[in-house]
């Protein structure tokens, strides 16, 4: 799995790179969900469930139980970054505006910390503040 490191550079207020930023989360999900689909077809290609004990049955059902859930998980925090993509483009850019329009208790996301930072950001120096993400 010898993925390299990549550095993206976002600045706020600038709606192309607030969407490369989601576009790399939202791609960083969509790697996640096919290793953790890898990892649930490796375990049924080498595990014949009816040589399995009662014992053996219920531990491959809570592995594949765990990652089905993992699946979910990221498939719900994919759908939740391309509603934030979307409020954001809606608002022509505007994190601050975008993020008061997102519900908070039906997003993955943690919105009240993404709110607090695009405040924080914006307050300190528009235009000019710069992250840097590592993947």
């Amino acid at each position: 799995m010898g993925s390299e490191s990549k550095r993206v550079v976002i600045r706020l207020n600038n709606e192309n790179k607030i969407e490369a930023l989601l576009q790399e989360t939202y791609d960083c999900a969509c790697r996640q969900y096919n290793q953790i689909q890898d990892e649930i077809n490796k375990i049924k290609n080498t595990t014949v469930v009816n040589n399995l004990d009662i014992d053996g049955k219920e531990k491959y059902a809570k592995v594949i139980n765990n990652y089905l859930t993992l699946l979910s998980k990221v498939n719900g925090q994919k759908m939740d970054i391309a509603k934030l993509l979307s409020e954001i483009v809606k608002h022509s850019g505007n994190v601050g505006d975008a993020l008061n329009n997102i519900d908070a208790k039906s997003s993955t996301l943690d919105i009240e910390k993404l709110r607090r930072l695009a405040i924080s950001a914006s307050e300190q120096n528009k235009d000019k503040e710069v992250y840097s993400i590592k993947k």
